[in-house]
């Protein structure tokens, strides 16, 4: 190069501005990489077109700087692409007002307008709010009264998105735009929005859109949570109600059945009269008179009655009296669903006998009539619905069940919603999938996938080998981890521990309890990583100047330690509580706390210490584990779990941790929820650790799991309980040695027909899920309530089953392997107790209703934990730098055995000011005067 250009030799520190600049032209024609200048037009459109689609400017400049070196176009300075960032956020919402000022009409304009309003046309205040404030905050509660404000917002939301929808769809506004807007005007005042000029219109459309559909999924998961407590409740009272009923009939059975066998007896003997040739018909005739006149007789048939009582309780039906506790029970569920099934337009196919129902339902305005159509229900439940003291009652209840179970198996779907939408519509466009497809998959790294037939070639030879090998080793006998049972069966051993790992380093590493306050810390971490930078005001342009670094901390704390904002205010000097609720209103948003726990595990993934900790270099082993915590507060996201929490109410925190200790990933769901859809978020939605494999227990585990893992090129390695008998699987004309010497199963051969016939929806799919057009949480858990009727499922699972197999032939080969996967799953449980003592406030309980509230909460408290790590092993790399060289090596190994979980010394909940100085301004009372004090009236 310098030759070719007769450079000479350089001397870079003579190379300054002015020479690089003459040199520029020269080096980007030598590389082929054209000039910024030449481009700037088309690079402006571009990022333009990615501000439209996403309203967060870092990640538009990110995109924008991929995009030009993808193209070989010139980066420029960090200036000029950050104002033209700057630019096209400023064209694109010029673009939009203008577009709408021609799409509203007078009278579309006059509706948004009336949202600034109050109902009685005066001034508002906190009784009289402005209508668009009365629409901002939904109630995430499951009291009535709750859902009755909930239905009453989704009608006048209903109202105004028939009319706002067309515009919105004329407008094309993404869906990430669409969310932008609608959560400024959730956090923005009346006032700050309607002086926004033309650009009001815009928000309020947006947020008109984007809470009709938050509102909908809302009333969605109130239905499906009020029929599961619904059911429960039932089932437990029939239960109990046939117990007491046991206790309480038995003497009525008894007597029915002493009755039954009396009775009996005396029919014999009148058989004897009646086919007795002694008498005649005469004497025959009177016997059987004389016989129905006895006391015997006249007690029978009392018997009817308690027999008939009996059934009614139950002893005559399967079912025992379940259908008259859901018939009984059943004004309590109309109370929550009524409206909803009226008003929220759930649809199915048209063939569907429920959606013709639900339809019916709604025409008539929640009253099924006499004659309901009834071709949905089960046989029982029609015949319940027969002998019904009130079949209408009983009809409705039965209905919100079959809507409830069909929400969850994809038979019904909510097209304006952002949960429950049919499948297809969370993939990427299929014209645009067809239209970009080579460069969809080089910019996701997926270019193996291409075609199934090689794909699908080396995952057959793979399966093939790990057959060969395991069972080669089982029967020669040369895998040292196997013992063999009594029954034949081959038990599989996991090497213990080295008690040396366990044992305590001989000098303490860490300074000395409770010496280290928590404000320090995050002080401390704060200055290495500027974490609170990541913190950034909701608006992109027209930013207030920032608060004060204290009052990040006081709000991360409030959070992290679950205080609350007000007990963090009054107990903080120099942090005001409205200073601090504005910050956290404005600043505190989700994505921008996983952006700051980010920049705290990058820095940590930095420090040489760290490495220490990893089992095997060059890997990065991480796992995923779920922890229950008690929710204090009624609460939609929060559920029973007799076994978790008793009688009360709980939520999953699911986390994520590598092998160097970091937290890298959590999130909040009901511990109804399984685990295993949300494994996949957190591989993906995370910008700092790439696992290569990932662990976790069996509630994890699924075949979906497998196949989507696999594809993303992450090694799934979960612990598996009884994994023994886990049917194993492989593709027709295998060869597969006998497993029946060892007891284990082999399924019917994969098809691989069935996978390559999906090939491009399974491409589809993970492409939208690298993307991050789609959470992989949404998107699973929506494929997998379709069950065995979808067909990309069913191609999933069987692909996963492949995978699967291969994988549990390697654990049972492989004892080292089973050894790690235990070590990192003991490393997350050991955080969960790390857990407890950071989230130590109002009982480690959860007090928010909301979901973004517990998902910030619970952000926080990864953010604290994270910090705490981080400055654990800034700590000890501190003291491997000033270590002597002889003596680093002995420490490295002392270091390597410990953990840096450790939250001894470190002060997490403030000091208490006992010294003399602190009662210098102590107020003082004079007892004597105040006995004194008399207050009657004198006389006179």
């Amino acid at each position: 190069m310098q030759q070719h250009h007769r450079l000479g030799a350089v001397e870079w520190s003579r190379y300054d501005n002015k020479a690089s600049f003459r040199h520029r032209p020269a080096l980007l024609y030598h590389f082929g990489v054209a000039p910024f200048e030449q481009v700037q037009p088309g690079v402006l459109r571009q990022v333009t077109h990615f501000a439209r689609q996403q309203m967060n400017p870092v990640a538009v400049f990110h995109t924008a700087a991929d995009y030009l070196r993808a193209h070989r176009w010139e980066v420029p300075t960090y200036a000029m692409l950050a104002g033209l960032v700057t630019e096209a956020f400023r064209v694109v919402e010029q673009q939009l007002t203008t577009q709408l000022s021609g799409l509203l009409t007078p009278n579309l304009r006059q509706q948004l307008d009336a949202l600034f309003t109050t109902e009685e046309q005066a001034p508002a205040h906190s009784h009289r709010p402005y209508r668009l404030t009365t629409l901002k905050r939904s109630l995430e509660l499951m009291r009535p009264a709750a859902i009755r404000a909930n239905i009453q917002d989704y009608t006048v939301l209903h109202a105004l998105f028939t009319h706002v929808h067309p515009v919105v769809q004329a407008l094309d506004l993404s869906e990430e735009l669409v969310r932008y807007y609608a959560r400024y005007v959730e956090r923005a005042q009346v006032f700050q929005v309607q002086q926004q000029a033309d650009k009001k219109y815009l928000m309020v459309l947006c947020f008109v859109v984007y809470q009709f559909y938050q509102l909908g999924d809302l009333l969605t998961e109130t239905l499906l949570q009020a029929v599961q407590t619904h059911r429960n409740a039932a089932q437990r009272e029939t239960q109990e109600r046939v117990y007491r009923q046991q206790q309480d009939s038995a003497g009525n059975l008894r007597q029915v059945l002493d009755g039954v066998v009396a009775h009996g007896a005396a029919l014999v003997e009148l058989e004897h009269v009646a086919f007795s040739f002694a008498r005649t018909n005469a004497e025959k005739v009177a016997a059987l008179l004389a016989w129905l006149q006895t006391p015997d007789v006249a007690a029978f048939a009392q018997l009817r009655q308690t027999a008939q009582q009996l059934r009614k309780g139950g002893g005559g039906s399967p079912t025992g009296p379940y259908y008259q506790v859901v018939e009984e029970r059943s004004r309590a569920l109309q109370r929550r669903l009524g409206e909803i099934l009226r008003l929220v337009a759930y649809e199915g196919r048209p063939d569907s006998p429920l959606a013709q129902a639900l339809t019916q339902y709604r025409n008539r305005a929640g009253n099924p009539g006499s004659q309901p159509l009834a071709t949905f229900l089960k046989a029982a439940e029609r015949t319940a619905l027969q002998e019904a003291d009130s079949p209408v009652s009983l009809y409705k209840a039965l209905l919100a069940g079959h809507v409830a179970d069909h929400l969850k198996a994809g038979k019904l779907n909510l097209v304006h919603s952002l949960s429950y939408r049919p499948f297809e519509t969370y993939l990427l466009d299929a014209a645009t999938w067809a239209a970009q497809r080579e460069e969809l998959l080089f910019h996701t790294n997926l270019t193996d996938l291409r075609a199934p037939g090689p794909f699908l070639d080396a995952l057959q030879t793979k399966l093939a080998t790990a057959f060969a090998r395991t069972f080669e080793r089982l029967n020669a006998g040369t895998n040292p981890a196997v013992r063999q049972r009594a029954d034949g069966r081959p038990r599989f051993l996991t090497p213990a521990r080295p008690a040396e790992e366990d044992a305590p380093p001989t000098r303490p590493l860490f300074p000395e309890p409770g010496l280290i306050s928590l404000h320090e810390v995050l002080h401390t971490v704060n200055q290495q990583c500027r974490f609170t930078e990541c913190l950034e005001h909701w608006s992109p342009r027209h930013r207030p100047p920032r608060p004060a670094e204290r009052v990040f901390f006081a709000g991360v704390m409030a959070y992290g330690c679950n205080l609350g904002l007000t007990r963090m205010a009054h107990a903080t000097k120099h942090v005001a509580q409205s200073t601090l609720e504005n910050t956290v209103n404005w600043y505190f948003s989700l994505e921008n706390l996983r952006r700051a726990n980010d920049a705290v595990v990058a820095l940590t993934g930095k420090l040489p210490v760290s490495r220490l900790f990893q089992r095997a270099p060059g890997q990065t082993h991480t796992s995923s584990d779920g922890q229950k915590y008690y929710v204090a507060v009624d609460s939609i996201h929060a559920t029973y779990s007799y076994k978790y929490f008793g009688q009360d109410k709980g939520l999953v925190s699911y986390g994520f941790l590598d092998d160097r200790h970091r937290l890298f990933y959590s999130t909040t769901f009901t511990s109804a929820t399984r685990e295993a859809p949300y494994m996949i978020d957190g591989l993906l939605h995370n910008d700092v650790v790439e696992s290569t494999i990932h662990s976790t227990d069996t509630h994890g585990f699924t075949e979906v799991n497998f196949a989507v893992t696999y594809l993303i090129q992450v090694a799934f390695a979960p612990r598996i309980q009884s994994f023994q008998d886990q049917q194993l699987y492989a593709f027709a004309g295998m060869a597969v040695p006998d497993l029946a010497a060892y007891a284990l199963r082999l399924g019917k051969p994969l098809d691989r027909s069935l996978i390559e016939a999906q090939w491009e929806t399974i491409l589809r799919l993970i492409v939208s899920l690298k993307q991050k057009h789609v959470t992989a949480s949404t998107v699973l858990k929506r494929l997998n309530s379709y069950s065995q009727h979808h067909p990309l499922y069913l191609a999933l699972r069987e692909l996963g089953r492949a995978v699967r197999t291969e994988f549990l032939l390697r654990y049972m080969d492989d004892q080292d392997l089973r050894k790690r996967i235990d070590d990192q799953l003991d490393k997350l449980e050991s955080t969960h107790q790390f857990a407890r003592a950071v989230f130590y406030g109002q009982n480690g309980q959860f007090r928010y209703a909301g979901k973004e509230e517990q998902q910030i909460a619970d952000a926080c408290k990864r953010l604290v934990q994270n910090v705490i790590v981080c400055w654990n092993c800034l700590y000890l790399n501190e003291q491997l730098f000033q270590a002597r060289p002889v003596e680093r090596q002995a420490l490295a190994d002392a270091i390597a055995r410990m953990s840096p979980v450790s939250w001894q010394h470190i002060n997490l909940q403030g000091e208490f000011d006992f010294s003399d100085e602190a009662l210098t301004d102590a107020l003082r009372f004079d007892l004597g005067a105040l006995l004194s004090v008399e207050w009657e009236a004198a006389e006179g």
